[in-house]
């Protein structure tokens, strides 16, 4: 039961530190053009409407959606402070700012950029500068 523990943990980490981040295969070309971009991260509770908080970010030019969040989070903490599971299909974002997404309520976390749904999950978006991400607490 351990030895299957530590192979599982220890495969995660690899997904975690290949090429891409948190998503196989996703990872952005390489360009030797401004070595860091600045985004605007926002989260928002569109559910209760109890929260709505943006932060502009300083990240490396080949960053995901990912490391915008959590940037976002070491700098501001209870602002912007969020959970994931990691599957197949990369990170899902299971709360932020305590806030949990909820099957039973038909709940979930829904990532934006420029006010468009995303089809890829956090660790596979690769971000662009000037861009404005979301996460925004949705109902389906």
């Amino acid at each position: 039961m351990m030895r299957t523990l530590v192979i599982t943990l220890a495969g995660l980490l690899l997904l975690y530190l290949t090429p891409g981040g948190l998503c196989q295969g996703c990872a952005a070309p390489r360009t030797h053009l401004q070595p860091h971009i600045g985004v605007t991260y926002t989260v928002v509770d569109g559910v209760n409407q109890s929260f709505n908080d943006s932060i502009c970010v300083i990240v490396p030019r080949d960053s995901f959606f990912f490391n915008v969040m959590d940037v976002a989070q070491k700098r501001y903490p209870t602002r912007f402070s969020f959970t994931y599971t990691l599957s197949v299909w990369g990170a899902y974002i299971t709360s932020v700012r305590g806030l949990e997404a909820d099957n039973n309520q038909h709940t979930y976390w829904q990532l934006l950029s420029n006010g468009i749904p995303l089809k890829l999950g956090a660790g596979c978006y690769a971000v662009s500068h000037g861009e404005r991400l979301e996460v925004r607490f949705s109902t389906y």
